[in-house]
């Protein structure tokens, strides 16, 4: 068994590879079979090996192109975890059985295949997860006086968790939530057919009694049972796990100017790529943004919809986009067509989302149209407020500048040379991050997040 203190190197948080995958980490809850929270789970965060979570990301990018995406439900999971586990199957009191096993006794959880003594989660390469997609109904907010209802009732009727039909539950102790299980119905067997390939693909492969659970079988895949605690994500975790940066500090919060540098990793510390440049920032200046990590700001203004800031953060960059079919550039690529809109809405389940609006029911009132923008001719999603939080603002990307004294509504504006060469740099293996804010709040930062 590795060290029960320390996090390995080679472990890391999804979100700082793939914010855009979603987490409803249910064994950092109560919302589990075992109705609390296990031992180990100090936050609710997914970490995997480096290797597992880049596999996991390139599978969320193939989804993606086809209108799904990827939740995970629980990944690296603490050997302490497994044990109270197995505790709760040798004491009295079923308090979730109602929804999680109904047909089951927890003392066959072992026999039917469903507990492990040694799990694999601890080796930091198995994920439970599931696919989420336009048809899917809006997750419920889940509070300990939710009714219980039995994870194999019908769709409608079972624990709305945000994704699409998947035939059970997660955590469903059926028959029914076996794979190739045949009663389930022709929607719920093409969508775990569909994980399933975009899984296998990737190298993972699938366990016949739990449609959820996957194991990453790549030559770097950890072989040690680990134990260290699941603690909340630092920003310098996040930063330490990037590759590429770009930083743009302004001089106060309220300057509608900045500069801009590319980075790159150079071992423990970062090495400036080019010269620096001019960018514009928003009409207001800045303020602290929802980014990769929580911030204490301290003093300083927080964005918000429609207030004309920039976001201030560490961010990861997302979809490339722009008017021409192709883009020289590494990134996952959209040529934006007329029906392109960028959902501003916070009432719409797409709030911060890129969406055809031909091919997909409206549900919102306002968004951006992204072929009515010169400076949208090319352009990066910046991944601020990822998965959204209503309000708290949307549509930010870097594009073309209208000039280098116009200031923007709250995106990150340059030169068209300059937006240029980001694309033909920026690599998503790299894992490239934005850092943003005015220099006084760099310099705070600098030296505990090892920023260059």
């Amino acid at each position: 068994m590795a060290s029960a203190e320390q996090k390995p190197a080679n472990m890391m948080y999804l979100r700082t590879i793939d914010p855009s995958i979603e987490q409803d980490m249910r064994y950092a809850g109560a919302h589990n079979f075992t109705g609390h929270r296990l031992d180990g789970y100090d936050a609710a965060e997914c970490l995997l090996s480096v290797d597992t979570a880049k596999a996991l990301a390139r599978v969320q990018a193939a989804l993606r192109l086809q209108g799904y995406g990827l939740k995970v439900f629980d990944c690296y999971r603490p050997s302490r975890a497994v044990a109270d586990m197995g505790r709760f199957a040798t004491e009295p009191g079923d308090p979730r059985k109602a929804e999680f096993y109904p047909r089951v006794d927890k003392q066959d959880f072992w026999r039917l295949g469903y507990v492990a003594r040694v799990s694999g989660h601890s080796r930091g390469s198995t994920v439970d997860l599931t696919l989420t997609g336009p048809n899917a109904l809006p997750a419920d907010q889940w509070t300990p006086l939710a009714a219980p209802i039995d994870c194999t009732a019908p769709y409608e009727q079972r624990w709305h968790d945000g994704a699409l039909d998947m035939g059970t539950g997660f955590d469903c102790f059926d028959e029914r939530a076996h794979t190739a299980n045949p009663s389930i119905n022709a929607t719920a067997k093409e969508n775990r057919q569909r994980l399933s390939s975009a899984m296998e693909k990737e190298g993972f492969s699938g366990y016949s009694k739990e449609w959820w659970h996957f194991t990453f079988g790549g030559e770097g895949a950890p072989k040690d049972v680990m134990d260290f605690p699941i603690t909340p994500i630092s920003t310098r975790d996040a930063i330490a796990a990037s590759g590429q940066l770009i930083v743009v500090t302004s001089k106060n919060w309220d300057d509608i100017q900045g500069t801009a540098q590319r980075y790159e990793r150079d071992g423990t510390s970062f090495r400036k790529v080019g010269d620096a440049f001019p960018v514009m920032v928003g009409k207001n200046g800045m303020g602290w943004g929802k980014g990769l990590a929580s911030v204490d700001a301290g003093e300083g203004p927080v964005k918000r919809e429609g207030d004309g800031k920039a976001p201030a953060g560490v961010f990861k960059l997302g979809t490339a986009f722009g008017y021409d079919t192709t883009a020289d550039t590494h990134l996952p690529y959209l040529s934006l067509t007329p029906s392109t809109e960028c959902v501003d809405d916070g009432q719409s389940r797409r709030y911060n989302e890129l969406v055809d609006g031909a091919e997909i029911a409206k549900d919102w009132s306002s968004s951006e149209h992204m072929r009515n923008e010169p400076g949208y001719r090319q352009g990066i999603f910046i991944e601020h407020n990822t998965p959204a939080n209503a309000g708290s603002g949307s549509c930010i990307f870097f594009h073309i500048w209208r000039g280098p004294t116009s200031p923007t509504l709250g995106c990150t504006a340059m030169d068209q040379g300059d937006i240029a060469a980001l694309l033909k740099w920026l690599d998503p293996r790299e894992s490239p991050l934005l850092v943003q804010m005015p220099l006084a709040q760099y310099e705070r930062f600098q030296e505990g997040w090892n920023l260059p």
